[in-house]
């Protein structure tokens, strides 16, 4: 592979990691045949568990096996519909690997009854053996609206036996779908200031957060959570792992669907990062536990594929693997710095015309967090394709995160935070006992009220940005899944929210949308997209495509002066997306400070002088991408902009091309 990515998280955990740092594994095993022996010198173990369990469907976890042993135990599973299951080897903790679903049973004589051998080995190789087995019953999932207005929609609160009519079930005065107490309450959702600000501190630099500086999520809440009357809204996760085991991931998660390199299983791993992704996106909600996703009763299907990365993993993973079809969203919190490889954006262009039944599945990315270097999205051809929806990270504040790349190819925005130490950061889920509830503002990492330290406040980078809009996304596609991939990314645009208004990247274009390198097209606004496409929304046209290129030969002169290249398109479409694709020999590209004005006079930096990009990236030709003239028509005369800000070399422009991309 040309191209080494990275997590995208700040510096106060683990910095920059190439691939993914650390092996290791779940604790659950597959599905085993085993042959009981017993062992000479010791007695085998003694279940204490039942043996018969009625389960309602939707749930992925049965029980917790037990069986006494004056030695530790080790639980493996064999029989009937053993193939159904996972169980935690050390534990016991029996579990579906994805949730059990009445109207389509999966054991063996598809009657809802599963039948399975739960086998109990101690150190000295004695086994017991105990059948189980499990009943699946059925459930309403009919019903629709929220009965009592508590935030919870009926459908859910049928799922989790609570009352539709009732929306404060334990009388502390909090509507139910808020609440931080009782058995459906989320502990710490009060810190999550990304999904609900409430104008107080969230972890402990002591900043208060800003009321209505949030995702504006609740009245979504009412109608539209993921659970999708059982059906539930699939988000993907391709990161360093995911503690699938974790207290407020388990009913979540998806197995048959996730990978273990490149194989389908259980994606857990050591390092933190896609625990904490995997928990903004999709935690569960209204468990009496930590925290809650964006979309908290989707389905996660996760995977380690930075852990040892491979093209046919990866292609597994987005296009071809076990159940690929159904995956809503993918979220991929990794990048470089720069790369100029093709092969990422072929498979999701594979991806965007097949998946979901043609409807195209919606990659999600991170901008980076180079600003300082200067680093730009539009160095990453993984990020400068139209497949790739980029993500730029706000602070508490609605200004760019300091470490935030800027980009032409910028979508839109998410929140993410600066840094835990200076002001809120994203709360979420960790693998379990991995965070600090004790220390200084430089090593507690969780309040003191996570004794267990399985959760954190200190998330961020556009690694967290990412999520915020990928589960976004999720939550659109459940209200309407008819949209396009093409139709995800208008809407985004159309109704993204501009923020930092006084900043001077904002560009107004021809048709009355507001672009910024640093902010794209600004917040992302699931309630305007979704109030859209449920509203007689009308599908864009088939995607058509038209080029100009123009041989140059010019040199361009070391002294900062702006040379300007016009290039015609005599085909008129409404644009979704350029490219813009220069040949230059200069030895320090990187000297080069390069715009695009569209016909109608909008103005937009496709990158700046000084990156650290390798010194002569731009020969041969170099591809950048924009977002910024979306709605706009194509017909005209293009101009690129082009100066030598950095003195000690020079070069020519041998030719350039402008490709757009629209309906």
């Amino acid at each position: 592979m040309n191209l080494t990515v990275k997590l995208l998280l700040s510096i106060i955990s683990f910095l920059v990691l190439q691939g993914c740092g650390g092996g290791g594994g779940s604790t659950t095993t597959q599905a085993t045949s085993t042959t009981s022996t017993i062992g000479n010198d010791n007695t085998a173990p003694v279940f204490t568990t039942a043996d018969l369990f009625s389960l309602r469907e939707n749930h992925v976890v049965v029980t917790t096996v037990q069986a006494e042993d004056t030695s530790s135990v080790t639980y493996t599973l064999a029989g009937t519909d053993a193939a159904d299951f996972l169980i935690d080897s050390t534990l016991g903790t029996l579990k579906f690997k994805t949730a059990a679903n009445f109207e389509s049973p999966t054991d063996q004589n598809s009657d809802n009854r599963y039948e399975i051998t739960v086998i109990a080995t101690d150190t000295s190789n004695n086994q017991a053996q105990q059948d189980i087995n499990i009943t699946v019953s059925d459930i309403d999932e009919t019903l629709t609206g929220d009965s009592d207005n508590d935030f919870i929609s009926d459908n859910i609160e049928t799922l989790l036996q609570s009352n539709i009519n009732d929306s404060d079930v334990n009388n502390n005065g909090v509507d139910d779908g808020l609440d931080t107490e009782g058995v459906y309450g989320d502990t710490f959702f009060d810190k999550q200031w990304h999904i609900r600000s409430l104008g107080t501190a969230t972890n402990d630099s002591g900043v208060d957060t800003i009321p209505g500086n949030d995702l504006n999520l609740l009245t979504i809440y009412n109608a539209y959570m993921g659970y999708n009357r059982g059906e539930n809204i699939i988000v993907q996760v391709v990161d360093t792992g995911i503690d699938a085991d974790h207290e407020d991931l388990v009913e979540n998660m998806d197995l048959t669907r996730s990978y273990k390199n490149a194989s389908v299983g259980d994606p857990s791993g050591t390092n933190t990062h896609g625990t904490m992704v995997a928990g903004i996106m999709a935690a569960r909600a209204f468990n009496g536990k930590g925290v809650r996703g964006i979309i908290p009763f989707a389905k996660i299907a996760g995977s380690d594929w930075l852990r040892q990365q491979s093209i046919a993993a990866l292609d597994k993973i987005w296009l071809s693997g076990a159940g690929a079809n159904e995956i809503a969203v993918s979220n991929n919190s990794w990048g470089s710095y720069f790369d100029t490889d093709t092969v990422y954006e072929d498979l999701m262009e594979q991806g965007v015309n097949t998946l979901r039944d043609g409807k195209g599945r919606v990659y999600v990315f991170p901008a980076g967090n180079d600003r300082d270097t200067p680093g730009d999205a539009n160095l990453q051809y993984l990020l400068s394709n139209r497949y790739a929806m980029t993500v730029a990270a706000l602070a508490y504040d609605n200004t760019y995160a300091v470490y935030s790349s800027p980009g032409s190819n910028i979508l839109v925005s998410g929140y993410a935070g600066n840094y835990y130490q200076d002001d809120p950061t994203i709360s979420t889920t960790t693998i379990m006992g991995r965070s600090s509830n004790t220390g200084d503002i430089n090593s507690k990492t969780t309040w003191t009220e996570d004794t267990a330290e399985n959760y954190t406040f200190v998330m961020n980078g556009t690694s967290a940005a990412s999520p915020t809009v990928a589960a976004s996304l999720a939550l659109v596609l459940e209200a309407c899944p008819n949209l396009t991939w093409r139709d995800i990314r208008y809407l985004t645009a159309t109704h993204a929210i501009q923020v930092d208004s006084g900043n001077t990247s904002w560009k107004t274009n021809a048709a009355g949308l507001v672009h910024s390198v640093d902010y794209g097209y600004g917040l992302v606004n699931p309630q305007g997209m979704i109030d859209d496409c449920s509203n007689a929304y009308s599908l864009l046209q088939n995607e058509r495509i038209t080029t100009t290129t123009a041989n140059i030969n010019t040199l361009i002169t070391d002294d900062n002066t702006p040379f300007t290249f016009d290039l015609t398109i005599t085909n008129n479409i409404t644009i979704e997306w350029v490219e813009v694709t220069i040949n230059n020999n200069n030895r320090s590209a990187s000297d080069y400070r390069i715009k695009l004005r569209s016909p109608q006079n909008t103005e937009t930096t496709l990158i700046i002088e000084k990156s650290d990009a390798p010194a002569a990236w731009m020969d041969g030709g170099f591809r950048f991408g924009s977002a910024a003239f979306i709605d706009e028509m194509s017909q005209g005369t293009w101009q690129v902009s082009m100066s030598d800000n950095w003195a000690g070399d020079s070069g020519t422009v041998r030719d350039i091309q402008i490709k757009v991309y629209g309906h």
